[in-house]
């Protein structure tokens, strides 16, 4: 009887044991993605009274974190105010209209970070 009770103690333990273990393939957790390159876009000048527009550019979350393919339109219009802060605000002082270099108004990111000259600015005084 005893030798019963102690080859029936080893099965339950050992079943226990695995049945707590943590399996290697469970079909039921999906496998992690691969972390996914992103990209960004950044805007130079040349012109160092440019800077701001490019600050401003620069610090838009539209342009940054773009995964490949994605097909980005550049701002060509902002607005300025005279401490040179930019923004959307259609009611400040200065419309500013953003020239690129080679005429670009918008790119398809690859797979690479993407760098674009400001050519030229024009700034009307509203």
């Amino acid at each position: 009887m005893n030798k019963i009770l102690k080859i029936l103690s080893i099965l339950v333990i050992g079943f226990v044991m695995f049945s707590c273990s943590t399996p290697t393939n469970d079909p039921e957790t999906p496998a992690p993605n691969p972390e996914v390159q992103t990209y960004s876009i950044t805007f130079k000048v040349e012109n160092s009274a440019q800077q701001p527009v490019a600050d401003f550019l620069n610090s838009l979350p539209d342009y940054k974190n773009l995964k490949e393919g994605t097909e980005v339109e550049l701002l060509t219009i902002v607005y300025a105010t005279e401490e040179n802060k930019c923004t959307f605000d259609s009611t400040a002082t200065f419309k500013v209209t953003i020239y690129y270099e080679d005429d670009v108004t918008s790119v398809r990111i690859g797979n690479e970070n993407i760098e674009i000259k400001v050519e030229r600015l024009d700034i009307e005084q509203r």
